[in-house]
């Protein structure tokens, strides 16, 4: 059974004075390492003294600062191209989107060329069989030609065409692979190529 509507507690409002709200921005910290500028000094700095004692003659320990360094060094790195909040980081994460860039290009070129160099090579090497089998077959329909054999001087001359047509084949193949590997690497090459704004 409820209580009646007039048995109800009844109790004030506290007015509260009006304030802007506040906001907290967390940033992602590695291991709760400290930011970006300070792990580029850092490594700088690792560097630097990697360098002065390994003029000094203390190898052991410059090598320790060196990796060190490079530790850092790409520690900075992540950090700057997943932040880029200052100019450093934007400077870093350009540079190294650059880097990365060409490295693939460079390695999808390799892959590309040395593919299509194995295979043009071994195109060469077939035609040039296939030639020296084709003059064969033309020295000896010269001499069915020259005994009236006819039947001999056709097949020859048939075998004659059967060769021609696989050394262009060998010639059509080297081409498409020179040309499917200049295609990959021009692709590739336009992820690296800067944009361009061209005004209408």
């Amino acid at each position: 059974m409820s209580r009646p509507e007039r048995d109800t507690d009844s109790f004030e409002v506290v007015e509260l004075d009006a304030s802007p709200p506040e906001y907290a921005v967390s940033e992602r910290r590695t291991f709760g390492l400290a930011p970006t500028s300070f792990v580029a000094a850092l490594a700088g700095a690792c560097l630097l003294a990697a360098v002065v004692l390994f003029a000094l003659g203390s190898a052991v320990v410059a090598i320790l600062l060196l990796v060190a360094a490079v530790i850092l060094a790409v520690l900075f790195i992540e950090q700057a191209h997943r932040r880029r909040g200052s100019r450093l980081d934007r400077v870093a994460a350009g540079a190294f989107d650059s880097s990365r860039g060409f490295a693939v290009l460079a390695a999808t070129s390799v892959r590309a060329w040395s593919g299509a160099g194995r295979e043009v090579s071994a195109l060469r090497f077939e035609a040039k069989r296939l030639s020296r089998e084709r003059s064969k077959v033309q020295y000896a329909l010269g001499g069915a030609a020259a005994a009236g054999d006819t039947a001999e001087t056709e097949r020859l001359r048939s075998r004659m065409h059967e060769l021609d047509a696989r050394i262009a084949a060998c010639a059509q193949r080297a081409e498409a692979a020179v040309g499917g590997a200049r295609e990959r690497t021009a692709h590739e090459r336009l992820s690296v190529s800067s944009t361009q704004i061209r005004r209408p």
